[in-house]
């Protein structure tokens, strides 16, 4: 674990132990007036015990919405390091003897994503297409609803050594700073996204469902 994470740590710490501390407060200071002073609650005791409440709340949401809710902004360099990954895919036959790189599994209609599966270094991977594209090379390199930086010369260089036949792994980390490690997310895993490129449409294998 990152050190970073323990400004989190201890940020939760001081909002739980400000929780105590506004509990207790208000005991006290109700058991002082009703007790000690053999008073009555007032408005400005009731305004004091909002404004603590409220102080608690924002505190505690505060603390939920930076370390469980809040997005991950993947073109954000300041709080994401990005890392890619460029590998080959086999070509495989079908019984008719077309070739082709990308199988699409069609089953899976509960959930409303493809399976993609596709080769590469004589083993078999699946993917579903949540978490990856398939990117025709005849076409202009795009990958829509995913706004994440790409390298484009890498890709162009890429894209020759490999005869537009193959994958992209694209891996996201928070890195270690002070407003990741408030959320105690320095250092972890963000998101992992794939990029299936083939030289053409003609390269995939659609199974269609039963």
């Amino acid at each position: 674990m990152s050190s970073w994470n323990f400004v989190g740590i201890i940020a939760w710490l001081v909002v739980i132990a400000l929780l105590i501390l506004v509990v207790f407060n208000i005991r006290n200071r109700h058991l002082k007036i009703l007790v000690v002073q053999k008073g009555g609650i007032t408005w400005k005791t009731i305004l004091v015990d909002l404004l603590e409440i409220v102080l608690v709340i924002v505190a505690v949401s505060g603390m939920l919405y930076v370390s469980l809710f809040s997005r991950v902004d993947l073109k954000n360099k300041e709080d994401i390091a990005m890392t890619y990954k460029y590998e080959p895919m086999i070509i495989q036959t079908t019984d008719d003897g077309q070739g082709y790189y990308v199988k699409i599994d069609k089953k899976d209609n509960n959930s409303g994503n493809d399976v993609y599966q596709y080769w590469v270094n004589n083993s078999t991977y699946s993917v579903s297409s949540r978490n990856a594209t398939i990117s025709d090379a005849t076409l202009s390199f795009n990958v829509s609803g995913m706004h994440m930086n790409w390298e484009m010369d890498k890709i162009k260089q890429m894209d020759s050594k490999y005869q537009y036949a193959y994958v992209i792994t694209a891996q996201a980390r928070y890195k270690n700073n002070f407003e990741n490690g408030l959320g105690l997310k320095a250092g972890r895993f963000a998101t992992e996204y794939r990029v299936l490129r083939v030289p053409a449409r003609s390269f995939i294998n659609v199974e269609s469902s039963k």
